[in-house]
């Protein structure tokens, strides 16, 4: 995706995705999901928290893209249709991970991937997969876009976000859900790592050498021991 990462970033592309959705509620989300398994999100953005346009990113981050990689190598990772079709060659399906899209439309082919039609689905499908052994680890992935990354925000139990110290073009205007109020309220906390400068990240906007910070909400209120 693109900013799947927000939209899966060069490997994929996070950004808008093809329908709203009703709230969740957390035991049907997570009903054949074994407690020691936790829902994830993943994505990149700008310091103003755009991710993208739906189809693309306005960044290339070439360290982000390893980031993205290597947290959801192997694992169920879960799309919108939208995101999904943004993919670029050769990354769809995303290699190495079990592909889930969730599209309203039953019948969308999604070659090397498992459509299904809600997102309570979506965490079902990953869970089998885990089962079965086609996917491993302890995390299902959800990689947008922006309306995905919104209704599975209530459901979610950790949020990892790539943020770059870039602008956007106007056209780009698909935007990450704020963890700012959460934070504030105490419902989720985040730790920082530090700013780094990439060696060959650009913007559209003609920035180079982008300055980029990972940072990973936890939810406190929903607290249980999913990692060794």
């Amino acid at each position: 995706m693109t900013g799947t990462h927000g939209a899966p970033r060069d490997d994929a592309a996070r950004a808008g995705d093809d329908a709203a959705h009703p709230p969740l509620d957390l035991a049907t989300v997570r009903a054949d999901l074994p407690d020691d398994v936790e829902i994830a999100m993943i994505w990149a953005q700008t310091t103003a928290g755009v991710i993208g346009d739906g189809a693309d990113m306005p960044w290339h981050l070439p360290e982000d893209l390893r980031h993205f990689t290597d947290s959801t190598r192997g694992a169920p990772v879960v799309m919108g249709r939208i995101s999904w079709e943004a993919l670029a060659d050769g990354y769809r399906p995303l290699p190495g991970r079990v592909n889930i899209v969730v599209s309203r439309d039953g019948s969308y082919d999604a070659p090397g991937g498992t459509v299904v039609t809600s997102v309570p689905a979506s965490v079902s499908a990953a869970a089998e997969a885990l089962r079965d052994g086609s996917a491993t680890g302890r995390t299902v992935w959800i990689l947008g876009g922006g309306q995905i990354y919104r209704q599975c925000l209530p459901v979610s139990d950790r949020v990892v976000v790539t943020e770059i110290g870039c602008g956007s073009p106007d056209r780009f205007t698909v935007t990450a859900p704020s963890m700012d109020d959460a934070v504030r309220t105490g419902e989720w906390e985040v730790s920082s790592g530090p700013w780094l400068t990439s060696e060959n990240g650009t913007a559209l906007t003609g920035e180079t050498h982008l300055r980029y910070r990972i940072r990973e909400y936890t939810r406190t209120s929903r607290r249980r021991p999913l990692h060794p």
